[in-house]
């Protein structure tokens, strides 16, 4: 066969003229299909429970300063910490309720407890009252109910500076159980080796109700 010396000029300002148009678009790909994977329900983990808590709130600083210096907490929570510190370090209840309704130290404990209720006793006494979920009271309840005891007693320390919290835990109007923890006494445990029950009982925790 011969050279066809057009032939060759022809393809070659095809290939020039393809350089600078670019190569034709491939069609789109067709979308893949909507997954239909639903996540599996979180398991609670009751074995952390208790060895975590919320940053406590350093009422000193608050009352000296009026922008935050924990680098933690919102400038519109420590607008109100500031207001409030005064009274809160008077130990005024009033203070102590607008605190905790801003902080709302519990909101993270609300899948553990149908309700959770904090009142002020006095100036160094909070009460929590939680009404445990039936189907978290299996065969480990005093786990359940001991370990939820600690978390709500460390996360009201952090929050406000009383000394004791107590803590009673019910289900169906009846207690199970009630505990009054002492500060000091917290501030000496490594609550990341505690027993839970161990040391509700420890502290004076007393089941009122077994079956």
């Amino acid at each position: 066969m011969t050279n066809n010396p057009r032939r060759g000029l022809l393809d070659g300002m095809a290939d020039i003229v393809g350089d600078l148009w670019g190569a034709p678009e491939a069609p789109a790909p067709t979308p893949a299909p909507e997954s239909t994977y639903t996540a599996p329900p979180v398991v609670l983990p009751f074995a952390q429970l208790w060895k975590t808590a919320d940053e406590p709130i350093d009422w000193t600083d608050a009352l000296a300063s009026p922008t935050p210096t924990d680098g933690l907490t919102s400038p519109e929570k420590w607008t109100l910490y500031h207001q409030h510190a005064a009274s809160v370090l008077r130990g005024d209840l009033k203070a102590y309720l607008a605190v905790l309704r801003a902080a709302n130290p519990m909101a993270d404990l609300t899948p553990y407890a149908d309700t959770i209720d904090v009142t002020a006793q006095n100036a160094d006494t909070l009460r929590a009252t939680f009404t445990a979920r039936a189907d978290l009271l299996t065969e480990d309840r005093k786990g359940y109910l001991c370990g939820m005891a600690v978390r709500i007693a460390r996360d009201l320390f952090a929050v406000l500076p009383v000394t004791r919290v107590a803590v009673e835990a019910a289900y169906e109007s009846a207690s199970l159980l009630s505990v009054t923890f002492d500060k000091a006494d917290m501030n000496k445990v490594r609550f990341a080796f505690i027993d839970p029950v161990e040391f509700t009982v420890q502290c004076g925790g007393v089941f009122t109700k077994e079956e």
